[in-house]
């Protein structure tokens, strides 16, 4: 593997490592360079910068959490030294009155289904789980787990 960390997004202050990296290790990001203040393990984030009690931890280009300790530039962004929060966002309600289609042309049509005993009718189901970060493997495959047991029991 020739990168050993990745930067999400260019407004991120910090780094995913892709391997296990080691205190010392020179890391470069965007003209910018980093010394490792620790060992950072594969998949964990290290600060690109110092944090102090409140700064906001940036990933995805949003914000993602707080510092709740100091972080020196360099060192493990962690559970212990940061705390989930979120930006603000509006949950007002807007008016919307729906309209139902105009499913005319489909009036005489059929489709691939099933008839169930009680009349309706139904397709089969088919899900797709893509985890997008790293930490979301382990649900996942916990999920999946779930899902086969209650279908086979």
């Amino acid at each position: 593997m020739s990168k050993s960390y990745l930067q999400i997004d260019r407004s991120d202050n910090n780094v995913v490592a892709l391997r296990n990296l080691a205190a010392g290790t020179v890391a470069t990001i965007a003209n910018q360079t980093v010394v490792l203040q620790e060992n950072i393990k594969a998949k964990h984030k290290f600060s690109l910068n110092d944090f102090n009690v409140g700064d906001a931890i940036l990933m995805y280009g949003v914000l993602i959490g707080r510092a709740i300790a100091h972080i020196p530039k360099g060192s493990a962004i962690t559970t212990a030294n940061v705390s989930h929060t979120t930006a603000q966002f509006n949950d007002a309600e807007e008016t919307y009155k729906w309209a139902p289609p105009n499913v005319s042309k489909w009036q005489d049509r059929t489709f691939n289904g099933y008839h169930r005993t009680d009349g309706s009718v139904g397709t089969a189901n088919h899900w797709l789980v893509i985890p997008l970060v790293f930490c979301d493997n382990r649900n996942v495959d916990v999920l999946k787990a779930a899902l086969l047991n209650a279908l086979h029991n």
